[in-house]
Order: structure tokens, then sequence, then C-alpha cells
């Protein structure tokens, strides 16, 4: 068995150790003992080794089995190597999270690979430094140290801005709204921002169109009754002739159905919570938020798809995915559907509202994920 010299210490290398040291350093079971398994074959020629030849033969194990991958200082004998960190706040204390940590870089425009080591490479700064009980403000003071350093001043304000939001006092609210026609991803989208948020209100314009639909008869409105891309039908059964009727009848569909977003909205700003709502109703100039605008921060954003393949693919999946949603019923409105869109998009770059089009889904939240921050870094100015 070899032995590790360090200083006046002697450590007998233990194969399970350094396994349960980079289990510790997010490696899995299988990994860590892989790896401990090749540091244990590099020094089985060896009766003695020093501290630096150790440290550099399990530097070479790691790199040669899954690259330049981190996993701390090394010195998995010291009491320290597997210690946990503890976090402590007013709230209590809680063990170092490094998907919490990760997950608070990603809003800042780090990717998950490189945010995941970052908070690595937070980690094991602590634990070098021998601080194994951190408070809140010296893991931010850590993550800006190492987002300035990797990624520049632009991206350490954006997670500073991000903090500074979730932690005020009182509590601010931020509503997102996310528009563009059907197909093009908004549900999925708006879920997955709110759960990167940490945003628990999450509605939709058809869930308020529905409720309105099951209080008011056809009768009453008929455009209610239809689809955004299908309103037009219920002008020409009462006769309205206005050359074209798509654009009007979603129109007068959608000042009907932001009566019910103002007040979904109101419900949540008299309650101080933040919300995400999707929709195609959402136009800037129909939903008028300026009696809103002092009470909290809102974010405008619409999806689009241009590619008429893709487009046609989404409804595929849709179809098979909830049966009641047939496929053939938006290809029968595709024409309306990519005429609304394009009308959409007009009225967004009148009101300024940036669009994005939402090809891959990773894409498109990390860049709506920055849209909102910067725009709260704006309002905060």
């Amino acid at each position: 068995m070899a032995v590790i010299i360090d200083n006046k210490k002697r450590i007998p290398f233990l194969r399970g150790m350094l396994t349960h040291y980079l289990i510790e350093h997010a490696f899995s079971f299988e990994e860590a003992y892989e790896v401990a398994d090749s540091v244990r074959s590099a020094m089985s020629k060896t009766e003695e080794i020093s501290r630096e030849v150790a440290l550099e033969m399990i530097l070479q194990s790691v790199n040669n089995l899954y690259g330049d991958r981190s996993f701390g200082d090394g010195v998995f004998w010291e009491p320290g190597g597997g210690k946990e960190i503890i976090v402590e706040d007013a709230e209590g204390r809680r063990p170092f999270s490094r998907a919490r940590v990760s997950h608070s870089l990603t809003l800042a425009g780090v990717d998950d690979s490189r945010a995941y080591k970052i908070a690595e490479d937070m980690l094991s700064s602590f634990r070098m430094k021998g601080k194994y009980i951190v408070t809140r403000d010296q893991v931010r003071e850590a993550a800006r140290k190492f987002l300035r350093e990797t990624g520049g001043e632009l991206v350490a304000e954006r997670y500073e801005c991000w903090h500074e939001f979730r932690n005020a006092d009182p509590p601010r609210s931020i509503i997102i709204l996310l528009g563009g026609t059907s197909g093009v991803g908004k549900t999925s989208i708006c879920v997955a921002l709110a759960n990167l948020l940490k945003i628990t209100r999450v509605a939709s314009t058809d869930e308020i169109r529905q409720v309105m639909r099951l209080m008011i008869s056809p009768e009453l409105m008929p455009t209610l009754h239809k689809s955004s891309y299908a309103a037009w039908e219920s002008f020409l059964q009462l006769g309205v002739d206005s050359g074209d009727p798509l654009i009007p009848a979603f129109h007068e569909q959608a000042n009907r159905v932001c009566v019910g977003v103002r007040a979904t909205i109101e419900r949540a700003l008299e309650e101080g919570a933040s919300l995400v709502i999707d929709g195609v109703h959402l136009l800037p100039e129909v939903l008028d938020l300026k009696p809103y605008k002092d009470r909290a921060t809102f974010v405008f954003a619409n999806l689009y798809i241009s590619d008429s393949k893709l487009y046609r693919a989404r409804f595929k999946l849709r179809g098979k995915q909830a049966s009641f949603r047939p496929q053939h019923r938006y290809f029968r409105y595709m024409k309306e559907i990519l005429k609304l869109q394009s009308h959409i998009l007009e009225m967004g770059e009148a009101n300024k509202v940036p669009a994005f089009e939402n090809n891959d889904f990773d894409e498109t939240i990390q860049s709506l994920s920055l849209h909102i921050i910067d725009t709260l870094r704006k309002a905060s100015k």
C-alpha cells in the first residue's frame, strides 16, 4: 500500500477515501471509483509518494478519464477535504448547493456546464481557505468574483441585479407577458421560465378565455367562442362587412380577453406576487398597462417560428400529445395562423416588443432570461 507524505504526516492511500471525496465533488460512484482505481494502479509501484506527486496523479487520472473536470484541491486525506460547506443566513443554515448556485448563475447568461463548474470552483475555494461555514453574502461575493473573471462585468451585474430583485424588502413584482400565435411553444416556455425564475404564478389567455366562455353566451360575444385564428368566421356569420375580417375579429376577441388578463394582473399585484402569462392576445396597445406601471416591472416578448415545416411538425406533435387538439384543425387554418403571426410581430415591433424565434428550446429560455434580467437592470437605474 502506497503512503502519501504530507509534511510530517504519513497517510496510507485508501481507494475508498478518494472515492468518497470525489462523490462529494459531484462525481457519480462509478466515476469516482474508476478514478480512485486508476490512481491506486499508478501508485502501486511506489511505497512512498509526496503530496505534490499524489495530487498530480489524481489530476492526470481525472483528465485522462473525464477531461478538464473540476474536483476541488484533491487533498482527500484532510478532514475538510470532503466536508460539507454550510451556508448561513437569517433563515438558518443549509448545505452549500451546487445546483442552487449554478441555477442562479444561468440567469446571468452563463450556460449550464460553465455555471456548474463555477459552483464547483467556489466550493473548492471555500475549502482551500478553510471556510466551512459561509454567509449568503460571501457566496454572492464569490460568485461575482468568478463571474467577473470568466464572463466580464456585465455578467456579474446581471447576477447581482437578480439577487437584489429576489431579496428586495418589500418584495417587488415582475409580470412577464409572452405573446405569439398558436403552436410557437408559448406554454412550454412560460412554464420553464417560471421554474427558472422561481415564480409560482402562471396563467394563460386561453384559460382566461375559457372561463369567460362559460360566463358569456355565444350570442352575446360570438368571437369569444372561436379560436383566435377562426374568430373571423363569427364576423361572417354576423354579416359584418370589413374586408378581410381576420385581424378585426382577432382584435375584438383580444379586447374581450384582455379584460380578464388585467383582472389576473391586478390580483397578482394586490398580493405582491410575480406572474408569468402567455397568450396570443397579449397586445400592448390592447392591454394598456399604464395604470400599473409603478407597481411592477413589466416584460413583454413575442415568440415566433419562421420555418413552416417546423411549424407543421409542432402541430403534429401537439396532435399526438393531446387528442382533443387534432393537427388537421391547425393545418386547415395555417394561412390564418401565419397571417396572425405577421400581424403580432408588426404590432410588437411598433411597440418595441422584442421577438424571439423558438427553434431551440434552451436557447430561447436563455435569450428570454437575459431579456428579463436586462429589463430589471434598466428599471433599477
